[in-house]
Parts: C-alpha cells; sequence; structure tokens
C-alpha cells in the first residue's frame, strides 16, 4: 500500500487550513460548545459601554420552537442603561453544540420577567411575547393602561426574528382582551423559562474567563 509522501501531507492540511479560514464568510462555522463561553469572549461595543464591568450573569433556557429544544440566552446587567435592563446574546441547539442565532455585533433587549411562550395567533408562529412601557420597567407596566409596544420573538431559520407589534391601549376592550390572551391572569403558556444567575465569583470557580469589557 503506498503511503501519501510529505508534501501531499502538507499541501492536505494547507487545503483545510484554507477551508476553515473561509467557511465563516458563508456563514458556515463549527457549532458553539459552550454558550457560556461564547458569550463571553464576544465583542460587542455596546456591551462595553453599557454593562461595564461583569458582575453578574444569567442563563435562560426557553423552548422556543415548542418542540422541546432548549435555546439557551446569556446576558448580564446594562447597569448604564437602566436598574432593570438585562440584554442577550441567544444560542440554539444545533447538531453538534449550539449555533448564534442573535447579531453577532449587538446584544438583544428581553425581559424574561412574565414573559409569554407558546403559540402567537397574531402572526400565526410558535415563540415569545413581551409586553414593553416606555414609561416603567416591565415589573411596573400593571401601573399604566398604555403599553408602548407588544413584542414577538421567533426563529426564523437560524436568526431570532425580534417583531413588534404597536402601542396597547388597555383601555380599549378590543386590546385588552390581546394584552390579556398573552399576559392576563389566565393566559395559558406552554412553558415557562428556566433562568439561572451566576455572580464572577461562580464563573471563575466553573473555569470561565472573565472579559474586560471596560477599563472603568
Amino acid at each position: 500500500m503506498l503511503r501519501p509522501d510529505r508534501a501531499y501531507i502538507l499541501d492536505l492540511a494547507r487545503a483545510l487550513i484554507a477551508l476553515l479560514l473561509f467557511l465563516p464568510q458563508f456563514g458556515w462555522s463549527a457549532p458553539v460548545t459552550d454558550p457560556v463561553a461564547a458569550y463571553l469572549a464576544m465583542n460587542i461595543p455596546d456591551r462595553a459601554r453599557n454593562a461595564g464591568r461583569l458582575l453578574v450573569l444569567k442563563t435562560v433556557e426557553v423552548d422556543l420552537s415548542g418542540k422541546g429544544d432548549r435555546t439557551v440566552f446569556v446576558g448580564t446587567w446594562y447597569r448604564n442603561s437602566g436598574p432593570n435592563t438585562w440584554l442577550w446574546a441567544g444560542f440554539a441547539p444545533t447538531e453538534g453544540g449550539y449555533e448564534l442565532i442573535t447579531p453577532k455585533d449587538s446584544d438583544l433587549l428581553i425581559d424574561f420577567e412574565g414573559i409569554y411562550i407558546g403559540v402567537l395567533p397574531d402572526i400565526g408562529r410558535y415563540g415569545m411575547a413581551q409586553a414593553y412601557s416606555l414609561e416603567l420597567d416591565n415589573k411596573d407596566r400593571d401601573q399604566s393602561n398604555l403599553i408602548s409596544d407588544l413584542t414577538f420573538y421567533y426563529l426564523d431559520g437560524k436568526q431570532l426574528v425580534e417583531k413588534g407589534s404597536g402601542p396597547l391601549d388597555r383601555n380599549d376592550p378590543q386590546q385588552r382582551k390581546i394584552f390579556d390572551f398573552y399576559f392576563g391572569l389566565d393566559r395559558k403558556i406552554s412553558s415557562k423559562p428556566r433562568i439561572s444567575s451566576y455572580t464572577v465569583v461562580d464563573l471563575i470557580r466553573m473555569g470561565y474567563k472573565i472579559p474586560r469589557w471596560s477599563p472603568f
């Protein structure tokens, strides 16, 4: 049996390296094995400005497809943007690990407190729904009848879509029905998010490298 010579092996190795370098340009990349490690390694300019030094990190597991899969959101507190402002990067399960479904250069604003998960009849998809109030934190939104925006989140291929449907006036009976379907006392959700919280000390003990997003 003939054995390939050293030159052939070197040429093959160079070809494989070149292929790996070009794959990301065509949207192909290796799966993420650890969403937390991937999140900590991301270079997000807005995160550096508004989160600053990492104090706490959370993971949220959500069945975003309705098939029992667990999409993982990893995020931290953007303390320069408000007392209860958390932004996230999302990773959906794929063969061999996870794939990023949110933008590579920015985090996504989601408030998982009281979020709806299930069928979204307004757009005919399965996903999440969140009501925002520009005047109040989401935890205080019941103090106002005007909801600034009803926002839906759902998977379209390998991307998480964020779609706003506009404001809701809960004094209007028809708009109140829409709000109550997603957030009322008798709402029917398919599942609840699983939320875990980690301090910097926890992350160090788990072997993670803590990023230096901001010198301040």
